[in-house]
């Protein structure tokens, strides 16, 4: 059987609404990586997180994170980075809002508010893992440039003014300094100019020499359309917004509902091990 290459996001798709990743599914990821298929999870979240998911499918699982700028290829790591231009944009604008920012590095956050109570909710799985003195408050604008050689991407997340944060969505993509995208209504995910979980899937094949034919991606977020364009085959979850479902070549199951195995079972033909 011919080799393929697989990327799946995390949240919204691999896992289920308590972050947990069903048996069924890893089992059929399981018996498809013995048989020499070769799978990623493709997230927004920050390199340790979604390393700790894949870690818990396999050690052969490997990770692109912070929506395309830092990926692993061999085990090898490739790393993109917010300018200093765009991180000085970035905060002076949201700081005009009163919207809060948090950047990303490999492990850490660096945070410009005070962390709010949405963190021990929804969004703190894109933090997971992450060590309370992992966390660093940064006061000024000085201080988030004095960290700027580890920040990889950011996301600003607003729960109450989404009149502020589609203010700063316009600012922030009429400069041009780097890529905003969206996993979810009420966030920015702020990520390198030019980079996307599309760049980091065209990369990766081109390394590994493997068609665009034999590329799978599993979505739901806005985040995803691109990487779901640059694959052979495209599936968006059930629970895809319509724009996602529209950009997909097929549609599958929630990932409540085992999307992603329900998929790969019919795809491979391999019904007798899905159960």
């Amino acid at each position: 059987m011919e080799k393929h290459l697989i990327f799946m996001d995390i949240d919204g798709t691999l896992v289920d609404n308590q972050q947990n990743i069903s048996l069924k599914t890893k089992r059929v990821i399981t018996k498809l990586q013995k048989e020499g298929h070769l799978f990623y999870v493709a997230t927004g979240r920050k390199f340790s997180s979604a390393a700790s998911i894949a870690e818990t499918l396999s050690d052969q699982t490997q990770v692109v994170a912070s929506n395309g700028s830092i990926y692993s290829i061999n085990k090898q790591l490739v790393k993109q980075q917010l300018s200093v231009e765009a991180l000085s944009l970035i905060y002076t604008t949201a700081a005009e809002l009163s919207l809060p920012v948090f950047f990303f590095g490999e492990h850490t956050v660096f945070y410009t508010s005070d962390l709010p109570d949405y963190f021990t909710q929804k969004d703190q799985a894109r933090i997971a893992n992450t060590r309370e003195k992992d966390f660093i408050a940064l006061r000024s604008l000085d201080d988030l440039l004095m960290h700027h050689q580890a920040i990889v991407n950011g996301i600003v997340i607003s729960e109450t003014d989404l009149v502020a944060l589609n203010q700063l969505k316009e600012i922030l993509q009429k400069s041009e300094l780097l890529t905003v995208s969206s996993s979810y209504f009420n966030n920015l995910e702020l990520i390198p100019k030019g980079i996307s979980k599309a760049t980091a899937i065209q990369a990766i094949q081109k390394k590994l020499t493997i068609p665009t034919e034999r590329i799978i991606s599993f979505g739901d977020g806005q985040n995803d359309i691109e990487m779901l364009q640059a694959s052979g085959i495209s599936v968006a979850m059930g629970n895809a917004e319509d724009s996602v479902k529209a950009a997909a070549t097929h549609v599958t199951d929630t990932n409540e509902a085992d999307g992603i195995a329900n998929f790969l079972s019919n795809y491979f033909n391999k019904g007798a091990f899905s159960c």
